[in-house]
């Protein structure tokens, strides 16, 4: 027992607190054995300091408790750096580049003796199960439509194809076509003069200056990009009478990336 006041005054259930507080585990050595817990700091060695959910213990050099130290039984679990690890122990490296920007996570292989990329799996799901709310850039697999999209500027988008792709699909219906495509739309939804038609390649560049128009074959006209031409045209033939059917052909929905 130690430093009980000589005067007490309190409950029996205070007297019975201070009592248990104030005692040590004497070892048959002779070793004094206890420990503190409360919040108020104790001002001398009463041995280990549990305060709240921190061990605290009493530093001879400076007089005072100091927060316990697990450095030196703590495992490195990673490695965070700029260049390649000299040592694959810890196995894990966390790479980033010189201004601190994150670059992806690196496994040891034994098998292999090198730093090899750990991409993980992706998440997948129906349509419905999507991450809400998602987290930009974040990736999902959705096995309703067969596809893996992200979500990148405000919505759901497939991650293949860049802004102003154009592509065709098979799908009976327009719902159908943009359902299966996140982030697609009809090409001409706003411009009814480019819907229907067949797309050709652009040969006339109006940012250049001068306008530059690149080499074609004779009897080809330079287009812009975006122009509209051919209505009314018709197959010209040497055959009577000079019409022609069109070439035989086939439909689909043409999709722009946005």
């Amino acid at each position: 027992m130690v430093n009980f006041p000589d005067v007490f005054s309190g409950t029996p259930k205070v007297f019975a607190e201070e009592l248990v507080r104030r005692m040590r585990i004497v070892t048959p050595e002779g070793t004094i054995t206890s420990i503190y817990i409360g919040d108020s700091t104790p001002a001398y060695n009463v041995g280990p300091w549990l305060r709240g959910k921190q061990w605290w213990v009493w530093d001879d050099n400076t007089n005072q408790y100091v927060p316990l130290d697990l450095g030196a039984s703590e495992r490195t679990w990673y490695t965070v750096s700029v260049n390649e690890p000299e040592t694959s122990d810890p196995p894990v490296w966390v790479r980033k580049t010189a201004d601190d920007k994150f670059v992806g996570v690196y496994i040891w292989s034994s098998t292999l003796n090198a730093w090899v990329s750990s991409n993980g799996i992706v998440f997948s799901g129906p349509t419905n199960l999507r991450p809400n709310p998602p987290v930009p850039l974040q990736q999902y697999y959705d096995t309703d439509i067969g596809c893996l999209i992200w979500y990148e500027r405000n919505a759901w988008r497939t991650v293949s194809g860049v802004p102003g792709d154009i592509k065709f699909v098979a799908y009976e219906t327009l719902s159908e076509a943009l359902q299966r495509n996140p982030g697609w739309v009809l090409f001409g939804a706003n411009e009814q003069a480019y819907r229907g038609r067949v797309i050709s390649g652009a040969t006339k560049d109006p940012g250049a200056s001068p306008v530059t128009n690149l080499p074609v074959p004779s009897g080809v006209t330079p287009r812009a990009a975006f122009e509209v031409f051919g209505t009314g045209v018709t197959v010209a033939v040497s055959n009577t009478p000079p019409t022609a059917p069109y070439p035989t052909g086939i439909a689909l929905w043409c999709l722009q990336k946005l």
